[in-house]
């Protein structure tokens, strides 16, 4: 299972890499207050990881929720 484990995590990294190298070309940002050239996969990755962060903070309250309705049917059950 470890041996497993690692061949997928070298092959996420290696995908990582080269994507990050097919997409290097820099993009122009405009602020409000100003202006970035950052390279496209830096953007992507950041959209991306900004879209999970966003994903999270939504479904949080859910899942605190449902914890605390788990906790109460345990209660209740014994």
């Amino acid at each position: 299972m470890r041996l497993l484990s690692i061949v997928v995590l070298s092959f996420a990294v290696l995908l990582g890499v080269s994507f990050a190298i097919l997409n290097s070309d820099f993009v122009v940002v405009r602020y409000y207050i100003g202006v970035q050239r950052i390279p496209l996969s830096i953007l992507i990755l950041g959209v991306w990881v900004f879209g999970i962060l966003i994903g999270l903070l939504v479904s949080f309250p859910k899942v605190i929720r449902l914890k605390m309705d788990l906790r109460r049917l345990r209660r209740e059950r014994g």
